[in-house]
């Protein structure tokens, strides 16, 4: 497999933000052996049209899809068409500076075996990977921390292509929105660790739920089921039996902010469904789990 990269994009409702930002990578790649893989879970809204207007068709790969199988699966489906060594998973609505691509690749050579999550700024801060929340489970880790992040986050993420593979890549049936998450616990617990390089994109953020009150309330849903998926799928039976009582007075709260936003139905739904899931996604995984000790080490260890 040749030392290439290729970048991997899930689309969805994305034409419009796909137009700004494509071009912004096609420039950023110019002179680096990046090629494209695309998964259109949403093509009767004219990416296709857009990317071909923008990249040689011999540069990339289209993937429709109008099932809308997820991000999850998307992603999972074009990393398994992607012939180069490494993945950048990158969401649609982000730019890229124009020495952006030549960074990574440098990251990459620098040190080939180790995930990378690449920065992001959006709603008014800067952030890079995953980190622990006692509330939510998960959050986008702060880019100044200096605990180094538990895994990359989806929105702009480097994976050799065999070790993205060779752990399943994201968990299907979390569709979106915490499966980078899920991805990154075992990672750590079987210690794979993740760097961070100095690069800041620019990201909108939530342009495939912007506006439509019907998205908002399964967004609501799925990161409330798939909290509960996360943790029984990837946590020790030990450090389980302290979570749990945890993320019950964590989802009060959570409750009362879905409240406010008109969201409590879907989000109780979303409870209900993760509390009867949990223990058949937690039999599906059966490698190394996340327990007190890989806690303990995440919690103390600093970036190099």
């Amino acid at each position: 497999m040749a030392q290439e990269l290729t970048i991997v994009t899930v689309l969805y409702r994305s034409a419009q933000v796909l137009a700004d930002t494509l071009p912004t990578w096609v420039r950023a790649a110019e002179g680096l052996p990046v090629r494209f893989v695309f998964a259109d879970n949403w093509p009767q809204d004219g990416c296709a049209k857009v990317i071909d207007g923008c990249l040689d068709t011999d540069r990339y790969d289209y993937l429709p899809d109008s099932s809308n199988p997820g991000f999850a699966a998307g992603c999972n489906r074009a990393v398994a068409a992607a012939r180069t060594s490494h993945v950048l998973l990158l969401n649609p609505d982000v730019w890229l500076p124009d020495d952006a691509l030549a960074r990574v690749c440098a990251a990459i050579a620098a040190d080939p075996d180790a995930p990378v999550a690449v920065g992001l700024a959006m709603h008014g801060g800067e952030y890079a990977g995953i980190d622990l929340h006692p509330v939510s489970l998960f959050i986008d880790r702060p880019a100044t921390m200096s605990r180094a992040p538990l895994g990359p986050s989806g929105g702009a993420a480097v994976f050799p292509t065999e070790l993205f593979g060779r752990f399943g890549g994201f968990h299907e049936h979390l569709f979106a929105w915490g499966e980078d998450a899920e991805l990154a616990f075992r990672l750590y617990a079987a210690g794979v660790r993740t760097r961070t390089i100095d690069v800041m994109l620019p990201h909108a953020g939530g342009h495939s739920v912007d506006g439509d009150d019907r998205l908002q309330g399964f967004r609501a849903f799925l990161l409330a089921r798939n909290r509960l998926l996360v943790a029984a799928r990837t946590f020790t039976w030990p450090l389980m039996l302290v979570a749990v009582p945890v993320l019950a007075v964590a989802h009060l709260a959570l409750a009362a902010r879905r409240a406010r936003q008109g969201l409590l139905r879907p989000f109780l739904r979303g409870v209900g469904r993760g509390l009867r899931e949990g223990p058949a996604a937690r039999r599906q995984w059966r490698g190394e789990r996340f327990g007190f000790a890989t806690l303990y080490g995440y919690l103390t260890v600093r970036r190099a």
